[in-house]
């Protein structure tokens, strides 16, 4: 469920995102840890972490962190999230702003719109009915449209990292509940009272959470820094994998 490497003062915490397990960041970790302690976790659902009474809330997967860290006796942490990992990460600096050092939100957002909760309630009820061969279909389809550049082999590996992710059907459903509440609970509103250093990137092609998306997180948190990475789609940490680590590190560099 958690995987710790390094044994730095600083120490970031890596939060993927939908259908995902904390593998997903091997091209981001043993980047990081050469200069700071790294923390990989399963998000509730996903990887080797149960569903539990999970009970469909952002807030409920930003809890679950807060006791990882106080278990870990981590000290304040940097989030660096992924799409639905760049939400928890936002609702998790809101309910605990001591414990958060900075945020990296990687193609994430803050808020749903009417595209969003089709997104959503299509997949769910398509879950809910067919289960997990149906989710695998869904998932292979999925990860395909999170990549602009055709890197077959690339897509092929993210496409097995997503339908291994998920062993339980109801993983996903109560993440995708979660998410789909931002179109009725957005937390763009709350945003300015975020006050630690923030960096927003954003893929350019991304079709998930484009860089509009990337914008009104980086207009509601004060003094944060917006960066696209050109020709990325969603799965930038993957297909532009040293853009998207120099920005990371450059950013670390100067909020040490």
């Amino acid at each position: 469920m958690i995987e710790t490497t390094s044994s730095s003062q600083k120490t970031a915490i890596l939060i993927h995102g939908l259908s995902e397990a904390r593998h997903v960041w091997s091209r981001q970790q043993a980047f990081l840890e050469q200069s700071m302690r790294v923390i990989a976790y399963d998000v509730r659902g996903f990887g080797t972490s149960p569903v539990g009474a999970a009970n469909g809330t952002v807030a409920q997967m930003a809890d679950d962190l807060g006791q990882i860290l106080s278990a870990e006796n981590t000290g304040p942490v940097w989030l660096i999230g992924f799409s639905m990992g760049g939400v928890i990460a936002q609702r998790f600096a809101l309910d605990f702003p001591a414990q958060t050092s900075g945020l990296i939100l990687i193609a994430s957002s803050c808020t749903v719109g009417q595209a969003g909760q089709e997104f959503f309630r299509d997949r769910m009820a398509q879950v809910s009915s067919g289960g997990l061969e149906t989710l695998a279909a869904i998932n292979e389809h999925d990860a395909r449209g999170c990549f602009s550049l055709g890197d077959e082999k690339l897509i092929a590996e993210y496409q097995k990292l997503r339908v291994d992710a998920v062993k339980d059907a109801e993983g996903y459903l109560n993440a995708g509940r979660a998410m789909a509440r931002l179109a009725e609970e957005p937390i763009v509103q709350d945003l300015d009272r975020i006050d630690c250093p923030t960096l927003v990137i954003a893929g350019e092609t991304d079709p998930y959470c484009p860089p509009r998306a990337s914008e009104k997180i980086a207009g509601a948190i004060p003094g944060s820094i917006l960066e696209v990475v050109p020709k990325a789609g969603h799965c930038l940490h993957w297909e532009a994998s040293d853009a998207t680590n120099n920005l990371i590190h450059d950013f670390l560099i100067k909020h040490p």
